[in-house]
């Protein structure tokens, strides 16, 4: 095809120049299978192009492994992802915390800590003590305190330190176990390097973060109340 302004609005330049928006349009991707599937759209359309408007069996077949290829990651991530397995207690941790990532990121992420047995007595965080650690709360009870003073509690399902882990700023108050306790711990360095690397974690942990503080944020404010304060008033 002859390059001239004519060509280049012509039906087949608008073919041509769709294979390469899409590409543009998967390097802006963050999730990794939509970038892939963008790809695979735009070597589509390539094909198209270079068969019936160039003539071109080179970029037919550069354009075609470029198709197989991608399909090929799709198919191996979704494998991955289907046989990807999780004891029960695992399963409840990151279905609740990070209900929208791929089993295998799940995967990522809990490898990434550990399981602990909490006991009695024990703290989680130290207020004014920076935070070296999230805590993801599997059984038990953990009482929270400022100043000295009883603020709330975290049961089963809730976090620990999601307000401070990542910038390593003090703890805004004391976290003590009250009953055996069962928890998952990541250390503060490796979950800002798995945010760090990875987009859709980190978006991932974002919302999870943003969750947990909205639902404490909703408990305080009801505790509050059945003392008859204002959210203006600091609890007792």
């Amino acid at each position: 095809m002859e390059l001239t302004l004519d060509s280049a609005f012509s039906t087949g330049g608008l073919v041509g120049h769709l294979s390469y928006l899409l590409l543009v349009l998967s390097m802006l991707m963050r999730v990794m299978w939509v970038l892939r599937v963008l790809v695979i759209a735009s070597a589509l359309v390539a094909i198209s192009y270079d068969f019936i408007w160039l003539k071109d069996p080179i970029g037919v077949f550069w354009e075609s492994l470029l198709v197989l290829v991608n399909i090929a990651q799709l198919s191996i991530t979704y494998a991955k992802n289907r046989y990807e397995r999780f004891t029960p207690t695992e399963a409840g941790f990151v279905n609740q915390i990070f209900p929208g990532l791929s089993n295998t990121l799940k995967r990522k992420i809990l490898d990434a800590g550990t399981w602990r047995e909490g006991r009695i007595g024990q703290h989680l965080t130290a207020e004014g003590v920076p935070v070296d650690h999230l805590i993801y709360l599997a059984q038990g009870e953990v009482e929270v305190t400022v100043n000295a003073h009883v603020v709330g509690h975290c049961h089963a399902g809730d976090l620990i330190g999601e307000m401070t882990a990542l910038t390593g700023a003090p703890a805004t108050g004391t976290a003590q176990i009250l009953t055996q306790a069962q928890y998952w711990t990541i250390p503060s360095q490796a979950l800002r390097d798995l945010v760090a690397h990875n987009e859709e974690i980190n978006q991932a942990v974002q919302a999870s973060f943003h969750r947990s503080m909205l639902t404490k944020l909703v408990a305080a404010n009801q505790k509050i109340e059945a003392f008859g304060g204002t959210a203006d008033q600091p609890l007792p």
